[in-house]
């Protein structure tokens, strides 16, 4: 029997973080990456770092070339175990932004077909060098 549970509030991941992790999160797009389970919140806690650069990839792609791109992601390729994590938090950030500009809007697709590129057993670090180049095309 499969038992389906509401989404527990931001407020109260954020409070509960607070209390038993002595972490403070301010980020909405990092409350949103956790999707309302505390479980997701919990295991994401040990990966701020990689998340703020991520964060940091998509924020500069927009003023850098492509060699600073492939520069800056390296965390993408240390990330491997991982991968759809990083790359939901990734469209998590672009949805942010595509509420501001819709330039962002079509990166949300080209992440989702890198996901499925990798579910298909396609190179993992060539496909992540070909979602960038694609990012910062559409971006640019």
């Amino acid at each position: 029997m499969i038992i389906h549970f509401d989404k527990i509030l931001n407020d109260d991941i954020k409070k509960y973080l607070q209390q038993n992790y002595q972490i403070e999160i301010n980020s909405k797009i990092k409350i949103d990456a956790f999707q309302g389970s505390i479980g997701k919140a919990i295991k994401l806690k040990d990966k701020q770092e990689e998340y703020e650069k991520i964060e940091q990839i998509i924020y500069n792609i927009e003023s850098s070339d492509k060699i600073d791109i492939l520069n800056m992601a390296d965390v993408l390729y240390k990330t491997k175990d991982e991968k759809y994590e990083m790359l939901d938090y990734m469209n998590i950030v672009l949805i942010e932004l595509a509420k501001k500009s819709c330039k962002y809007a079509n990166c949300i697709k080209i992440v989702e077909e890198t996901k499925k590129r990798i579910k298909l057993n396609a190179n993992y670090d060539m496909s992540i060098d070909n979602l960038l180049f694609k990012l910062w095309e559409a971006i640019n």
